[in-house]
Order: C-alpha cells, then sequence, then structure tokens
C-alpha cells in the first residue's frame, strides 16, 4: 500500500466525518413509514451503496450501476421487520401495536454481452405501516397502509468510467383507515413516476453516485364515492465511495434528501365533503449514511453500515398514526457463494432515543425498528 493511497483514505475518511458531524447537529432522516433496507447486500452496508452497487441489488438503489455487469442477473429476496413503539400518558404507558409486514422483492437485469445497453426491472415494498394507537388514544383508530412498487429501467454504459439509467415507476397502493368513529379502506394505481441514475467513476478509486426519484401520485377510491389522495415524497441520493487496500475495501458516504412536506393530510372526500380527516404535519429530511464492504475473500463480502437518521414526523405537533423519530441505524451483513447461487444476508437495528411530542398527542414516545434480511441472486 503506497504512500498515496495512505494520503486518499486519510482525506475521505477526514471529510466522512466532518460531514457527518455538521449534519448530525442539524438532524437527520427517519423517513416516515419509508422501507429504506430493499436489498441484503445494500442494508448491511447501512444502504450507503449508491455510488458502488456492484451486484444486481444496484437496480433498487441506482440502475447505472448495472452498467457494468454483463450478462443475466435475476435475484429474489426476503425480508422479515420488527418493531416496538410506546407512549407515555400521565405516568401510563401504552403500546402502539405497530406492525410492520414481511416483504419480498425480486430484480431481473440484462446487459448482452460486448453491448452498451440494458434493461431491468423490480418489484418492492418501499412503503407501508400498520399502527393502533385506540388504547391510547381511543378516537385515534388505527391504520394498515400498504404499497408495492414496480420499476422497469434502461441503462447505458457512456464509456469505462460513466454509466447512465432512466426509469418507470408505478405503485399498487392500498389503505385502511380509521379514526374519529369513521372507516374508508381504499386502493388504486398511482401515476406514474420516473427516476434517472449516474455513476461516474471519476478518478482511481473513488467513484461518484446519483439517483434521483420523483414521488408519485394516487387518488384511493373505496368503490362507494369515497376517495383520498396520497402523493409521495421525491428523492434525491448522492454517494461518493473510495476503494482501499487494493480494492480488498470499499467506504462509501450518501447523502438522501426527501421532500415529505409534499404528504399532506389524509382526507377522505366524498360528494366535495372530508368525511374524515388525520392530520399530518410532515417535513422535510436529509439522511446521512455510512458503509464499509470488506471484500474478505474470493466472492465473500462482510458489509457495515452507520446512519443518523431524522424524523420526518413533526415533533411540535406530533401524528402517532405515522409514528417517526429521528435515530440511529446500525448495520451488518454477508454475503457469499452457495449452491452455485450467491447469498446475501443482512441485519439492521433503528434505535431512537425517547421525545416529549407536543400537539393533539402528546406524549413520550420511545421506537425500536429491526430487520433481518435474505437474498439469493444469480448470474446466467
Amino acid at each position: 500500500m503506497n504512500f498515496l493511497l495512505v494520503k486518499q483514505s486519510f482525506k475521505f475518511y477526514m471529510s466522512c466525518a466532518l460531514f457527518t458531524s455538521i449534519l448530525s447537529v442539524s438532524q437527520v432522516q427517519a423517513a416516515a413509514f419509508a422501507n429504506l433496507d430493499l436489498a441484503p447486500s445494500g442494508a448491511g452496508a447501512a444502504n450507503a451503496v449508491v455510488a458502488a452497487a456492484d451486484d444486481i441489488s444496484a437496480v433498487f438503489y441506482n440502475p447505472a450501476g448495472l452498467a457494468w455487469q454483463e450478462g443475466v442477473q435475476a435475484s429474489f429476496g426476503n425480508q422479515t421487520r420488527y418493531r416496538t413503539s410506546r407512549v407515555g400518558v400521565a405516568g401510563v404507558t401504552y403500546d402502539g401495536d405497530i406492525k410492520m409486514a414481511a416483504a419480498n422483492t425480486f430484480a431481473f437485469s440484462w446487459l448482452p454481452k460486448g453491448d452498451d445497453w440494458g434493461v431491468a426491472a423490480n418489484i418492492s415494498t418501499p412503503y407501508g405501516t400498520h399502527a393502533n394507537w385506540g388504547a391510547a388514544f381511543p378516537t385515534l383508530g388505527n391504520i394498515d397502509l400498504n404499497m408495492t412498487r414496480y420499476a422497469s429501467d434502461v441503462f447505458w454504459r457512456v464509456n469505462n468510467t460513466l454509466g447512465v439509467s432512466a426509469g418507470l415507476d408505478i405503485y399498487d397502493e392500498r389503505l385502511s383507515l380509521t379514526s374519529n368513529g369513521s372507516s374508508f379502506s381504499g386502493s388504486s394505481w398511482s401515476k406514474l413516476g420516473v427516476h434517472a441514475g449516474l455513476r461516474w467513476e471519476f478518478m482511481p478509486f473513488w467513484a461518484l453516485g446519483v439517483h434521483l426519484r420523483q414521488g408519485a401520485s394516487a387518488n384511493l377510491s373505496d368503490g362507494a364515492g369515497s376517495s383520498l389522495d396520497i402523493t409521495l415524497p421525491d428523492e434525491w441520493n448522492v454517494g461518493l465511495a473510495h476503494n482501499l487496500l487494493d480494492d480488498e475495501m470499499l467506504v462509501e458516504l450518501d447523502i438522501k434528501h426527501s421532500t415529505w412536506s409534499s404528504f399532506k393530510d389524509l382526507n377522505v372526500n366524498k360528494n366535495g365533503a372530508n368525511t374524515q380527516a388525520l392530520a399530518v404535519n410532515f417535513k422535510n429530511t436529509t439522511d446521512v449514511l455510512l458503509g464499509l464492504t470488506w471484500y474478505w475473500r474470493n466472492d465473500t463480502q462482510l458489509r457495515f453500515g452507520y446512519g443518523y437518521e431524522q424524523a420526518a414526523n413533526a415533533i411540535s405537533n406530533y401524528q402517532p398514526m405515522l409514528s417517526d423519530l429521528a435515530g440511529h441505524r446500525l448495520t451488518a451483513g454477508f454475503g457469499g457463494k452457495t449452491m452455485g447461487m450467491h447469498l446475501d444476508v443482512a441485519y439492521t437495528a433503528m434505535l431512537y432515543p425517547s421525545a416529549d411530542a407536543k400537539g393533539a398527542y402528546a406524549g413520550k414516545y420511545s421506537d425500536a425498528r429491526y430487520s433481518f434480511m435474505f437474498s439469493l441472486r444469480k448470474r446466467f
């Protein structure tokens, strides 16, 4: 390992530490009801992979990274999630009964050998929650929200250092909402949304990744004249990756900004009048994620990550139905060959310090989320 490589590595670590410290002071995001863990090879590194995903998981984080992956690839994954959320009101602690359903993913990509153009598609569950706060707040009720995303992409290797991608998203959205004695259950397909990505190896040992995703909107209907509008946030992801120790180790720092302020009150409308209302006071957020991948042996990787994440849900006027606190993400993962395929596993823990929320549903809230994931991928 030469002096130049040591010097580059030192500068990268100092930049990461300084940038993370600055953003920590201003707080960064926990992503409301978003599920950031879409693939174990990304989740094991705290999802800090927008610049350096080197397997089929790039289809979830930045499809431009597929521009160097020739042949046909496919993967299937499963995620099991757990969550504990509580609130203390007048000295009594209540369980929020917040459940997180298991989620599956599927991904496919094809880049013909010797060609510069390829295509990809994937299915994932990036948003969803189930909450029932009836014990603490009898009039508040419960919510069950699920959104499955179907995405397709075209990607292009411009040259040996630059790849770009563009694609479409559509969501299958389903919502059941009970509040203040009224109920609504509706579903709909969203409008088409677009996304685009770039991966650029701008100098030896360094790569820059950018991925932008438009927030799609939908009008959910119960088939009996009642409807409800939902608009998802736009997402902006930027990542800087650096190879260390003769490509044996990869470190990446990612910044993710989400425009959660576009997600407005959940108001049910029928014949021009609101028949049910759930107040939502979200603010825009920015994630800071730091991941490390160690290429331990041939076709074997160890992954670790940390993220400090801000809450979209304003603590000054808290909405527990979409409970969301600021906290810390800790992750670990492993990847290796088995039975002619590549197995990836990851464990993530989101730990949230307790917070005193104000507003109509004031109380001392505490929260924790845990996730175990695996996927099998194969190149044909």
